[in-house]
């Protein structure tokens, strides 16, 4: 029953996420786009996924913005894409260590950047990070409950938002995945 169980939830969280990314392929370009403050926006999804990352054991340093940093997005669109960024460092960023998220403007855009301290992902794994179902080690995901579609969904709600996602890693020394997004009109500098 326990492995009937466990084989279940994995399935409901597969039939979710691709629910998801189907719905976001559905529709090119986002819908329902109000003017939100990125940096609150981190702020609420830190506080939401506390004690997650507490039974990580994890720590949590956040360097954002003092004033506002206005985007023009669907404000659960970005949250979304936030959870999974910080819950992906949960998971594979090795208990124990810290969670870095940083937020900084430059020109015309934001940079949101969670970096973790785990063991870092191979190089030759960094450009399929975002194609649908794919793990750079299949029984860690599994173990983390994965489903291989998270950073797909980031890439197409990043894309939607005319936004685009980076991410840098080496072996031994974490992983950072940055979403850049543009500032709204008014804000720009």
């Amino acid at each position: 029953l326990k492995i009937m169980q466990t084989q279940t939830a994995r399935m409901a969280r597969l039939i979710d996420d691709r629910l998801s990314l189907s719905r976001l392929e559905m529709k090119p370009l986002a819908g329902a786009e109000t003017r939100v403050d990125l940096a609150d926006l981190a702020r609420q999804v830190t506080v939401s996924l506390g004690q997650l990352i507490r039974d990580n054991g994890m720590v949590l340093a956040l360097d954002l913005k003092d004033g506002p940093v206005p985007i023009v997005a669907n404000p659960d669109e970005i949250v979304q894409v936030l959870e999974n960024l910080i819950e992906n460092a949960c998971k594979y960023g090795q208990s124990g260590k810290r969670i870095d998220v940083s937020l900084s403007t430059e020109r015309d855009e934001a940079s949101l950047t969670v970096r973790d301290h785990g063991p870092g992902i191979p190089t030759e794994h960094i450009p399929r990070l975002t194609e649908r179902f794919y793990r750079v080690d299949v029984e860690t995901s599994r173990a983390q409950k994965g489903t291989g579609l998270g950073l797909a969904i980031v890439k197409h709600i990043l894309s939607r938002h005319q936004g685009r996602l980076t991410i840098r890693s080496a072996p031994g020394d974490g992983a950072s995945f940055t979403v850049h997004l543009p500032l709204a009109q008014d804000s720009q500098t």
